[in-house]
């Protein structure tokens, strides 16, 4: 088990069963422990499902220049848009973009997971983009430079992917000399 302790505990929070990850740490190397592997292999078996609907169906990705827009709307739970988006991210095609992912979130709500591809040479603070947007749209958001997210309620999405595709795109580059 040690190997993939940390990586069986995530699994378990991730798809609401951090009981079984409680009961491990807290010593149960029988039942529970069993019961954790059978999570990691499930959780692992979602994260497969997931990036292969993503890749298969086209029609929910937006590629543009310097930016990958996902919408995961009805595929991804949100408590796994982190790990999704950056997988995203982590794929030699999206290397030097941003990638945000949006799925459905609890109570009315899209949450949003922005991550900066490898190569990346956009000099916008995720975090500050997440967070800025957010608030003008009555949501939360915050986050790291190269790792951020964002919730806000469905009947703001437009305005909020108005407000991330036009200052996405407008942030210069660090290679650039403005």
């Amino acid at each position: 088990m040690e190997e993939n302790s940390p990586t069986m505990l995530n699994s378990c929070g991730r798809i609401n069963k951090s009981g079984v990850g409680i009961a491990i740490c807290m010593g149960d190397r029988n039942v529970m422990l069993q019961e954790g592997e059978k999570i990691l292999s499930e959780y692992r078996s979602m994260i497969r499902e997931y990036m292969n609907v993503l890749s298969n169906e086209r029609w929910r990705t937006n590629n543009m220049e310097n930016c990958v827009m996902v919408n995961a709307q009805g595929l991804v739970p949100e408590t796994m848009t982190g790990t999704i988006s950056s997988l995203i991210a982590g794929s030699p095609k999206n290397s030097g973009k941003i990638v945000i992912l949006r799925t459905d979130g609890s109570e009315g709500t899209i949450k949003f997971s922005s991550r900066k591809s490898a190569s990346c040479k956009n000099s916008i603070n995720l975090s500050q983009l997440m967070r800025g947007g957010a608030e003008q749209f009555d949501g939360i958001g915050g986050g790291h430079e190269a790792a951020a997210g964002a919730k806000i309620t469905k009947d703001k999405l437009d305005g909020f992917l108005d407000y991330l595709e036009s200052n996405v795109t407008k942030m210069p580059d660090r290679d650039s000399n403005q």
